[in-house]
């Protein structure tokens, strides 16, 4: 009787086994492996299979660093008497932020954000400032990028919040580059 139990389920090991390795129907052949229910098994998942988007599994984005020149972060206008009492207005950079997207090989392309306040002062401001706001990009020894924008800044009140974005602008060599923001005088 033990010999007929070892026959019997050497017979069925056989048989799965032979069924591994066996052409499926026609009608079978056309179905993925991770769609059957062998991929659904080891899937661990009715749920139909995902693909997985190639950005996921590309090196992260060298994004170069923002900060702003030493000397530009505030400006000030008077009524030409460089008295305390003549001030009209003052400005300042608060923050700036970066945005990278990548392009072809190293490069990216690079979005600069800057903003800040302007307070009035004795004299008042005029009711639109406008902030001389350079973006320049360095990568090594070259500049590649510097340019001034004239942020016009409506003012409503004895301070005015401000931001501005430049962009979207190119960028070579990511690792060797610096971005600054400042006022130009």
């Amino acid at each position: 009787m033990r010999r007929a139990g070892a026959l019997v389920t050497g017979m069925l090991i056989a048989g799965l086994l032979a069924g591994c390795n066996s052409t499926p129907a026609p009608e079978a052949a056309s179905n993925e492996p991770a769609e059957t229910a062998l991929g659904q098994f080891f899937r661990g998942t009715t749920a139909e299979p995902t693909t997985i988007d190639p950005e996921l599994t590309m090196a992260p984005v060298v994004c170069p660093s923002v900060r702003v020149l030493q000397d530009t972060e505030v400006i000030r206008r008077d009524d030409g008497s460089e008295k305390p009492e003549g001030l009209r207005w003052q400005a300042s950079i608060v923050r700036t932020a970066r945005e990278c997207e990548r392009g072809t090989g190293e490069a990216v392309t690079v979005r600069v954000g800057a903003s800040g306040r302007i307070v009035t002062g004795p004299k008042g401001a005029p009711q639109v400032v406008e902030l001389p706001l350079r973006v320049a990009v360095r990568e090594g020894e070259t500049v590649t990028y510097s340019r001034v924008h004239n942020v016009r800044v409506t003012m409503s009140g004895a301070s005015q919040s401000w931001a501005f974005v430049d962009g979207p602008i190119p960028v070579a060599d990511p690792r060797s580059a610096q971005i600054v923001v400042g006022f130009d005088s």
